[in-house]
């Protein structure tokens, strides 16, 4: 598990779309002596943003017919850059928050925080505790805790950076994952936020969902596995009982989701038709681009 590897950057608006740019222009680009200067960002940023694409799964490296190392877009990432490079749309953010609290290898803490972290709310000094006894438990070598701070530390400032009145355009900084709502602001505390249905929209949702059906070769969920498993709806978005029953029946009502609602004996249960997740997400993609 890699924790710590982000240089203590979180992940920026418009990151995606220079490293899109200038990967397909360059697969080596990330193994360049001089890649900072050709996208404007520092040396420790660069190295961030390699980091974050493959976190992200935006990216995956490679070997190309040289042998040598390379940068290549996965089927997400060529998605992203076909319709949403500069990661606008709210089912963007989304998507990228499912992949990535979903990485265990490459973003351990965040996988733990939105999938095995109970609480709703911590102080930092709890969260910390918690994180290192974790992390002893499921990584094969000692973790420092100044790492596991830095990783916190990023994470909390991912979901709730925001861009001030008097921020220089030039220099942005706020996450495109900001926009979800999921943690409130608070320097002292770390607090889990259920986000405003309109801000998470369905396609997002069932995008979770059908990742989840494939990971675990699944095609039915029960309303309490959506509520408690780790990779779904209550677990990435803090979603209660309710609005998990109200997401579960707006898909019922809407024939762009091929599922179907059974209650019996008080169980909630969604038999899904599956289909490749990513594929899905073109459709959404192309709904709202109005193909």
């Amino acid at each position: 598990m890699k924790f710590g590897h982000h240089q203590s950057f979180y992940l920026r608006v418009n990151w995606l779309s220079k490293a899109i740019k200038m990967t397909q222009e360059d697969p080596r680009f990330f193994f360049e002596e001089f890649a900072f200067e050709r996208v404007g960002l520092g040396k420790n940023m660069v190295k961030s943003l390699r980091y974050w694409v493959v976190a992200t799964t935006v990216m995956e490296e490679g070997k190309n017919e040289q042998r040598q190392s390379i940068h290549r877009l996965t089927p997400f990432g060529q998605l992203l850059s076909r319709h949403d490079r500069f990661a606008r749309l709210p089912l963007t953010a989304a998507a990228l928050h499912t992949v990535l609290a979903s990485n265990k290898v490459s973003a351990p803490a965040w996988y733990w925080y939105f999938n095995e972290f109970n609480q709703r709310a911590a102080s930092n000094e709890g969260m910390l505790a918690a994180l290192a006894n974790w992390a002893s438990l499921h990584h094969s070598r000692p973790v420092s805790i100044h790492t596991l701070k830095r990783d916190l530390d990023c994470l909390k400032l991912m979901y709730t950076a925001r861009a001030r009145n008097n921020d220089d355009p030039e220099d942005i900084v706020t996450s495109p994952l900001t926009g979800l709502d999921l943690l409130l602001e608070s320097k002292e505390q770390f607090i889990k936020r259920t986000p405003e249905r309109l801000q998470l929209e369905l396609d997002a949702l069932y995008f979770a969902l059908l990742r989840y059906c494939e990971l675990n070769q699944v095609d039915s969920v029960t309303l309490e596995e959506i509520l408690v498993k780790p990779l779904l709806w209550g677990k990435l978005f803090h979603l209660s009982t309710h609005h998990i029953l109200e997401a579960m029946e707006m898909l019922q009502a809407n024939s762009d989701y091929p599922v179907n609602l059974v209650r019996t004996n008080q169980l909630n249960v969604l038999n899904i038709e599956t289909e490749d997740p990513y594929a899905f997400l073109e459709k959404a993609y192309e709904r709202k681009a109005g193909y």
